[in-house]
């Protein structure tokens, strides 16, 4: 636990100042970035909290070089575990730490006294994490909670394209053009007068879009020659023979190493198929004949956002023939690996290097040859709150610590991991006893 003479949330204003006038100048020419109803700032005054649609890594930056106040930002707990981070954006920034996927009253706590006590702006992203696909994450009903506690004015930052111009599965920047939308979406005396219920049901409704449907009505492109480089994070089955973490990207190409099949990113984010593979791996997804007797893609899953439930099914249809026939089979494995442990924001520790491996009933780590140590095992009725951290970092708790999976390899999808496990739990719990 964080004790209070260890972390107080400080944000100089100079540095603030300076981040907006220095980065953030930077952003805005680079995305092209457009505010809209920016001079609401000029008649609301804080304390007010603002909440935004999580579309990009880089959203805090963008709304930063925009609000003229200094923003706390709710921010997790992992990305503060580098001394250098640590000393950024607690002393520097003031961020408020937020356990992934854990309640943690202590971080209310703070909240609290910003708002009421030292009348600031607080910043939160109430999906919990950013976009893997353009499309929003449900908003967590902890948040409508937390409004109607505070009871300040909510400030609705609306991102359009931010996703498009830097997908979180990529390192490649992509220049197109981008919107950031400001207005009030509560006021502290609706928040008193409105039901939980509604008030989580229009926080949801003021997040949704989807960025890929907003650049093809708009006609923007996000051109890159390198488009679709690491989208094997987020896409990681594939859709023609069904092989897992079989497919590859090489500039604006995916392709699956087992039949070929493979897809190009367009710039305007849209997938095609680039070249069919062996089709009688999965003759349903062609479906008919289309235009020069080619194939018809009516089937086919032409964002990533609509690759995602695909994806999703495949892996749960696997996992349940495998929980069926109670397979002592791999799921997913990764070599190179380094497994580290910590607890909240203190620093990392190395417990091996070696190898991942995902089965039904546990995750195992394996250390490279030539150490004779026994494997390390997490049975899965013991881990919790899996996730990703950033781009590919595999993160999962047991007890009061955390754990982190490093990969060498970049393209390597930490996303895979989590995403198995909670479909695991969700499966079978009589699998695992006590989930």
């Amino acid at each position: 636990m964080i004790l209070k003479r260890r972390y107080h949330p400080t944000n100089f204003k100079f540095f603030t100042w300076l981040v907006r006038h220095t980065y953030g100048y930077w952003l805005r020419w680079n995305y092209r970035i457009s505010p809209i109803n920016r001079e609401l700032f000029s008649t609301l005054k804080p304390p007010f909290i603002l909440v935004g649609n999580h579309t990009t890594l880089l959203d805090p930056f963008m709304t930063n070089s925009f609000v003229p106040y200094p923003i706390h930002w709710v921010a997790s707990d992992g990305n503060m575990r580098n001394p250098i981070m640590r000393f950024l954006l607690i002393k520097l920034v003031g961020s408020i730490p937020k356990s992934k996927a854990i309640p943690d009253i202590e971080t209310v706590s703070w909240i609290v006294d910003l708002i009421k006590n030292r009348r600031g702006v607080v910043g939160m992203y109430p999906e919990g994490q950013s976009s893997w696909t353009g499309t929003p994450f449900p908003a967590f009903y902890s948040s409508a909670k937390l409004l109607r506690l505070l009871r300040a004015p909510v400030v609705l930052t609306k991102t359009r394209g931010g996703y498009l111009t830097k997908p979180r599965w990529t390192h490649v920047r992509r220049r197109g053009r981008t919107e950031i939308e400001f207005s009030v979406l509560f006021t502290p005396e609706q928040l008193k007068s409105l039901p939980l219920h509604e008030i989580d049901r229009r926080l949801n409704d003021a997040l949704a879009y989807d960025d890929s449907a907003w650049c093809k009505e708009r006609g923007i492109l996000f051109a890159s020659a390198r488009g679709a480089e690491s989208l094997e994070l987020a896409i990681y089955i594939c859709p023609n023979c069904g092989a897992h973490a079989s497919l590859h990207s090489k500039g604006r190409l995916l392709t699956c190493d087992r039949c070929g099949f493979s897809v190009e990113y367009g710039d305007d984010s849209r997938l095609t198929i680039a070249s069919q593979g062996d089709t009688a791996a999965h003759p349903k997804l062609f479906d008919g004949t289309g235009a020069a007797g080619g194939p018809s893609v009516a089937l086919f899953p032409d964002t990533v956002a609509a690759w995602m439930p695909l994806q999703s099914d495949m892996l749960k249809n696997a996992l349940e023939e495998a929980l069926r026939t109670k397979s002592a089979e791999l799921i997913f494995s990764d070599e190179l690996v380094r497994l580290r442990r910590g607890k909240r924001i203190d620093s990392m520790k190395t417990v091996v290097r070696g190898k991942i491996a995902l089965y039904t009933d546990r995750l195992e780590f394996t250390a490279s040859r030539g150490t004779a140590a026994a494997p390390i095992v997490f049975a899965l009725d013991t881990v919790e709150a899996e996730g990703v951290l950033k781009w590919n970092f595999f993160e999962f708790y047991q007890g009061m610590s955390v754990y982190r999976v490093v990969f060498s390899d970049p393209k390597a999808s930490g996303k895979k991991y989590a995403d198995a496990i909670g479909l695991l739990r969700e499966l079978n719990k009589n699998h695992f006893p006590g989930l």
